[in-house]
């Protein structure tokens, strides 16, 4: 880096669980919507532990008729 340049901020981010605030953010869910766009949904290293993995899209099976 040139002088002056400024090392990069750390992903600050808000718990969704306990609503601390952390700089180790873990995405938990992502949020679709059918106008606008999405959002992502983060946790703290401890409360990620209490979802679910995300489901792969690609992986998952095609609704049978």
């Amino acid at each position: 880096m040139g002088a002056g340049a400024r090392e990069p901020r750390p992903p600050v981010r808000m718990c969704v669980r306990c609503e601390v605030t952390t700089e180790t953010p873990v995405v938990v869910g992502v949020v679709h919507q059918n106008s606008g766009p999405g959002f992502v949904v983060y946790a703290c290293r401890t409360c990620a532990a209490h979802y679910p993995p995300e489901p792969d899209v690609l992986s998952v099976p095609s609704p049978t008729r």
